[in-house]
């Protein structure tokens, strides 16, 4: 695995910068997905904000100084457009433009939870219902926790999600701590 400033360094030298881009989209781009459906529950939005994080990384990465690694980089940029995204469709529904949550043509968050039968089909049932359980959770927390639960979910440290989504490490341990107690309360039975 080639490190952020290798396939930075090849990107912009133009040795082989788009089979450098390529080695970091099939790195993190499964990252940047699960973040994106995470926040916004819709398949189709995670699918075009991906395309997007990778879009504006390309425009911008000359701009990218290594203050973070690539990973945490990339996963700011998903943040950032998770939150155009819901500025976009809170202003869509107000025009009116687009369904408001609950109203017919607006998908229940079940449907856009794919359930994958495994071998046994009453744990891929379980994991199935766990998942729609685990995202309604999610949903209900306020955005800045949302978004906190969600990057914990990927694994990232602390220090990487402040860098995310730029903010005080002090202030993401208090968004998890608030986001951990709710989904707690709300997943009581399963934890």
């Amino acid at each position: 695995m080639e490190t952020d400033k290798n396939i930075k360094a090849k990107a912009l030298a133009g040795t082989d910068p788009e089979s450098a881009f390529d080695l970091l989209i099939e790195e993190h781009q499964r990252q940047v997905y699960s973040l994106a459906l995470r926040l916004t529950g819709n398949q189709a939005a995670a699918d075009d904000i991906t395309q997007e994080t990778f879009i504006s990384a390309w425009k911008h990465l000359k701009g990218f100084r290594g203050d973070s690694s690539l990973k945490t980089w990339l996963l700011r940029i998903a943040a950032n457009k998770v939150r155009s995204y819901w500025r976009w469709k809170k202003l869509r529904s107000w025009v009116g433009l687009g369904p408001r949550d609950g109203e017919e043509g607006a998908p229940a968050l079940q449907d856009l939870l794919a359930d994958r039968p495994e071998d046994r089909p009453e744990a891929a049932a379980l994991a199935a219902d766990l998942e729609r359980r685990v995202q309604a959770a999610i949903s209900l927390l306020p955005p800045r926790q949302r978004e906190v639960a969600a990057l914990r979910a990927q694994e990232l440290s602390v220090a990487e999600i402040a860098a995310a989504l730029g903010m005080a490490e002090g202030t993401v341990k208090a968004h998890w701590f608030e986001a951990r107690k709710k989904l707690e309360a709300s997943l009581g039975e399963y934890l």
